[in-house]
């Protein structure tokens, strides 16, 4: 595969990286709670967005497509957070197949 330029400078908003727990109660229930797991560096732009009606309202989908230097350890499980903005993370992949940037498409959660 040919190799894509990225500017690795683009890089240079803080975004915490966030993983599900769930901590047992000892009576059989549990506490579900997200974790911090890593403090990086991404490059964040605007994909798309979209209308939906939800309960009879409209909702709005924001997506989001979050560049960030390789990790083996995401899954659809996390989730990115900058100060009050939350993503959950849709899909991924290898940005050009060389292990030096992981391409996140994500959903903006609204809070």
């Amino acid at each position: 595969m040919k190799l894509q330029f990225f500017d690795p400078g683009l890089m240079r908003i803080p975004i915490k990286l966030l993983a599900f727990e769930l901590s047992q109660d000892g009576q059989g229930g549990g506490e579900q709670s997200w974790i911090n797991v890593a403090d990086i560096f991404v490059h964040i732009e605007p994909f798309n967005s979209a209308s939906r009606e939800r309960a009879h309202y409209d909702d709005q989908i924001i997506t989001h497509r979050i560049t960030m230097r390789y990790r083996e350890d995401i899954t659809l499980d996390h989730k990115l957070q900058r100060n009050a903005r939350t993503f959950a993370i849709r899909g991924f992949h290898d940005l050009d197949e060389t292990k030096r940037y992981l391409v996140c498409k994500c959903e903006e959660i609204p809070t």
